[in-house]
C-alpha cells in the first residue's frame, strides 16, 4: 500500500536535507518539494504568515513508521507538521515501481 506524508520547513535547504536522507534511507521512495507556500496558523495565541516549503513524501507502509521517526529526528521545527494518508488508488505501474524503488 502506497502512504503520502508531508511537513513544511521553512528554509529550502532543510527540504533538501530531509528529502535526501528519506531517499538514501530507503524509506520513501519519491519527495516532492513545493514552494514556497504561505502557511497561516495560530503560535502563541498569535496569528502567523510564514513561507514555507511543503515536502510530499511518498512510502509503502512498510516504511511510514520509520519515515516517520527518522523526519521528526531531523526536523528543525519544535511541533513539525506530520500527516500521513493512505492513497485510496494507485496505478498499477507506480505501484510496482514503488515496491522494486527502496532496494534499487
Amino acid at each position: 500500500m502506497l502512504m503520502l506524508a508531508w511537513t513544511t520547513v521553512a528554509i529550502r535547504e532543510d527540504a533538501d536535507r530531509l528529502a535526501d536522507a528519506a531517499i538514501a534511507a530507503g524509506l520513501a521512495v519519491c519527495v516532492q518539494i513545493e514552494g514556497p507556500i504561505t502557511s497561516v496558523y495560530r503560535w502563541d495565541s498569535k496569528i502567523e504568515h510564514s513561507q514555507e516549503f511543503r515536502l510530499v513524501f511518498k512510502c509503502l507502509s512498510a516504511q511510514a513508521s520509520a519515515l516517520e521517526s527518522q523526519i521528526l529526528a531531523l526536523h528543525p521545527y519544535m511541533t513539525p507538521e506530520w500527516i500521513v494518508l493512505e492513497a485510496s488508488h494507485v496505478s498499477e505501474k507506480y505501484l510496482s515501481w514503488a515496491r522494486i524503488n527502496p532496494q534499487s
